[in-house]
């Protein structure tokens, strides 16, 4: 029986303009099934569909095409329908390895309608030099897409549109215009209210605690007011910032040129090479085009209050110069009261660095704060409960380390069968069918060696051998320690 899988894929920018463009989903399972029907053959098959809405096809994992993967993977597809090669893969290296090499072994027809390609028709697993070339041309269309769009949008900035998706804080995108920025009048006092407090000589921590004690909306809570969600829920871990204001939101506003009426681009850029890595440019590299939208607050006091913070800045001491390293407790300890990760500080006499101080940042900005426990008495709590929880004898864990190894040198070997075996399948030597009788009853031993390997281990951790204090050692046994005021309230083991 043929099972079929019809691929369908559209990128971000043809989403956004489904209006002005016939490659839409619909327009592509049209074009399949049409194909399907007029076959005698293919039209008595089951079909599934597997789509990826806002990808790109340079990007190789997508939802849709991870499950069809998976389920070639279970041998539950045996032919992948797409409307051209494009809109399965644009990386011609990727997409030769999957014709020539991947859908063959796994017994696989690949057909791509717009390009008349059939890997049933096709002498060669589709390594022609007309099917290769078709492949490089959509790897060089798809970074030729990408080239044309950074160019588009930087054409966009120097006209002053706002182009980035959320605006900043106090500024919303007027309905009428998705690239201009309106007033936020909501919010906007509370910019000009933040400016004022700085001027009035308060802290960052300071003029953050006036904002949390008058119960002034945070950014994050004024957007998901806006548009009736989180859209960074599940994004990452819960912050402070998602309830109460921070030293760091507040100084974030306050370096923020765009509340003088300045739109300020070109800080960064993606690099071609390295994966796309981030290039943050200096200062004077950056373009700004001023009085771009209604302003907040003047350059005037924008200015002030950068300077006012330049030179509290200077006064301050540069922890870069301590010689204290952090605790090896620093990423895991938590707040009881609130859940919020606890912080190690360094802590100075007005003169040097003399150690490291433990608060709750969630509750000082709150005004709820409680003295918590020395580090160093954690850390020595910490290191005994581990001590007599989990230390064991070094002859016996480097026993359980040996028999361990076993296994993995059982694997290895199994690996080395498994591609011998592949090559005598390849060049013909065996059949299809004995090579994966063969490779089934390698990988059968193969889960069986892991599982001892996985038992092992677990006695292993459980029976560890602790000599000091480490951030691995606390990190092999233990997920989360609570702590309040009295000490260790509650530890959360692996």
């Amino acid at each position: 029986m043929i099972n079929i899988a019809i691929y369908l894929r559209i990128s971000v920018l043809e989403k956004g303009n489904l209006g002005h463009t016939e490659d839409t989903i619909n327009s592509q399972r049209n074009i399949i099934k049409n194909f399907i029907f007029n076959d005698q053959e293919l039209k008595k098959a089951n079909i599934e569909e597997f789509i990826d809405e806002g990808y790109s096809g340079s990007t190789t994992s997508r939802p849709g095409l991870d499950k069809l993967l998976l389920k070639v993977r279970q041998q539950k597809i045996n032919c992948i329908i797409v409307k051209d090669m494009s809109r399965f893969m644009r990386n011609y290296i990727e997409m030769g390895d999957y014709l020539e090499n991947i859908f063959p072994f796994m017994g696989v027809r690949f057909i791509a309608v717009n390009d008349g390609y059939d890997s049933s028709n096709e002498v060669q697993n589709g390594t022609e030099l007309d099917i290769q070339f078709k492949n490089l041309l959509n790897d060089y269309y798809s970074r030729d897409i990408s080239e044309k769009m950074t160019t588009a949008l930087l054409v966009a900035k120097k006209q002053g549109k706002y182009t980035s998706g959320i605006p900043p804080y106090g500024y919303l995108k007027d309905p009428k215009d998705n690239y201009k920025l309106i007033v936020d009048e909501k919010v906007a006092d509370n910019i000009r209210y933040i400016f004022q407090l700085i001027l009035e000589g308060y802290s960052l921590n300071e003029t953050a605690k006036i904002l949390n004690s008058e119960g002034v909306i945070t950014a994050r809570a004024r957007r998901q007011e806006l548009k009736g969600y989180d859209s960074y829920a599940n994004r990452w871990e819960s912050t402070v910032e998602q309830t109460i204001w921070s030293a760091s939101m507040v100084r974030r506003i306050l370096k923020n040129e765009t509340y003088t009426g300045t739109f300020v681009f070109n800080k960064s850029t993606k690099s071609k090479l390295d994966g796309g890595k981030v290039i943050y440019h200096p200062e004077e590299e950056w373009i700004r085009i001023y009085d771009n939208h209604e302003a907040i607050i003047s350059k005037e006091t924008f200015d002030k209050a950068g300077k006012a913070l330049k030179s509290r800045h200077r006064n301050s001491i540069r922890g870069s110069k301590s010689k204290y390293k952090n605790s090896p407790l620093a990423t895991f300890v938590r707040c009881n009261k609130c859940g919020y990760k606890i912080r190690f500080g360094k802590s100075s006499n007005g003169k040097e660095l003399i150690g490291i101080n433990l608060y709750c940042y969630h509750c000082r900005m709150l005004e709820q704060e409680e003295k918590l426990p020395h580090y160093k008495e954690l850390e020595k709590e910490v290191f005994e409960i581990l001590k007599d929880r989990f230390h064991t004898d070094k002859t016996e864990k480097k026993k359980l380390l040996n028999e361990q190894k076993g296994f993995y040198d059982k694997n290895d070997q199994l690996s080395k069968k498994k591609r011998i075996e592949f090559e005598n399948y390849k060049f013909g030597k065996i059949s299809r069918e004995d090579f994966i009788e063969i490779k089934n009853q390698l990988q059968e031993s193969t889960e069986e060696n892991n599982k001892r390997i996985e038992a092992i281990d677990k006695d292993i951790k459980e029976s560890g051998s602790i000599e000091t204090l480490t951030e691995d050692v606390v990190g092999e046994y233990i997920k989360t320690i609570y702590i309040s005021g009295k000490g260790i309230e509650k530890i959360e083991y692996n």
